[in-house]
């Protein structure tokens, strides 16, 4: 008998999903969890993915597979680092980064998504700055995580 696997109904897909991609589609789905935190909620928002480029940049989110020992986990995190030709993900929300993976764990990118009801693309200046950020702060995760939170927490007093 395999390992677990994290996320049966994203297992059941894989297969589908990598045909689809390879093909020029797209898929969407929601993401599920608080590791994307404050970019991405598990209530309602939902990414797009598109086939990986030949050649990933640092910030990118992708979809990926984690495997440890017989386990299997989909995980969507950012890239924050490439060493040797593994990539080193880390979530937005989270102080570690993932252990490495290789390309062909990597099944594809985000090249859209749907936050808090409004559409966004990773191409918009506002969200590469962002990307710029968390990549940035990817080794000291912990304060930036409290910065940001302070931030969040002003602006929204400041709105109402």
């Amino acid at each position: 008998m395999g390992g677990a696997v994290k996320n049966a109904a994203l297992a059941e897909m894989e297969e589908l999903i990598r045909a689809k991609l390879e093909e020029g589609g797209k898929v969407t789905f929601s993401p599920k969890g608080k590791s994307m935190l404050p970019m991405l909620r598990s209530e309602g928002d939902s990414v797009t993915l598109v086939k990986p480029p030949a050649r990933l940049k640092r910030g990118t989110v992708a979809l990926f597979i984690s495997k440890t020992g017989e386990d299997k986990a989909y995980i969507l995190h950012r890239l924050v680092r490439i060493e040797n030709g593994r990539y080193f993900f880390c979530g937005d929300n989270r102080t570690e980064t993932d252990e490495p993976v290789g390309y062909g764990d990597i099944i594809g990118v985000v090249s859209d998504y749907e936050s808090r009801g409004r559409k966004r693309s990773v191409k918009e200046p506002w969200y590469r700055l962002y990307s710029c950020w968390m990549v940035a702060t990817s080794g000291f995760r912990r304060g930036s995580l409290r910065f940001q939170r302070t931030v969040l927490r002003i602006r929204k007093k400041l709105k109402g």
